[in-house]
């Protein structure tokens, strides 16, 4: 079962990075902007993906000022960087909405498209998993990449923006 689950695994992490080339040059775009004139990365995550805050703020490769979002004040030099499964589309909305007010641009980081989330937000990531990978003995499907999937969108966003950042150094 193992060698089902990684094959399919890498078969996401190709999906992902195939299917959404123009939004990664988006949002790379977007968070070097933010950390290149001293704005902040706010980063907020609603469940299951509370670990990705930490891996953003706090991880072996944290962007730099970037910070959980609790209540601060959001300016448009600033970030938020949102990741969501489709049951939180309406606390999204909710902090989309108080983005939008304060002109602070937004990335999202979603299980799947949804056009809401989509048209609220500036660029929308989608990381494709919605359901467990391999199916177990009785048919119901396990191994949901959630996740998994999420941080390594994360971490092809922060080896971009790396990017970016080095070009305008030079």
């Amino acid at each position: 079962m193992d060698k089902m689950y990684t094959t399919q695994l890498t078969g996401l992490f190709k999906k992902i990075n195939e299917t959404q080339v123009e939004s990664f040059e988006d949002a790379g775009r977007l968070l070097a902007q933010a950390l290149s004139a001293d704005g902040t990365l706010y980063v907020k995550a609603f469940d299951p993906f509370g670990a990705l805050e930490l891996a953003v703020t706090a991880g072996s490769e944290p962007l730099p000022h970037s910070t959980i979002l609790d209540n601060q004040q959001l300016t448009s030099r600033d970030r938020v960087l949102l990741f969501l499964s489709d049951t939180s589309e309406n606390q999204a909305l909710a902090l989309l909405e108080l983005c939008q007010r304060s002109q602070t641009p937004t990335i999202v980081v979603a299980s799947k498209q949804m056009d809401s989330i989509a048209d609220a937000c500036d660029v929308l990531l989608v990381t494709h998993a919605t359901k467990g990978l391999v199916p177990d003995d009785k048919g119901n499907r396990i191994g949901h990449p959630g996740t998994i999937a999420a941080l390594f969108l994360y971490n092809q966003l922060h080896l971009l923006v790396q990017d970016i950042l080095t070009e305008f150094e030079d």
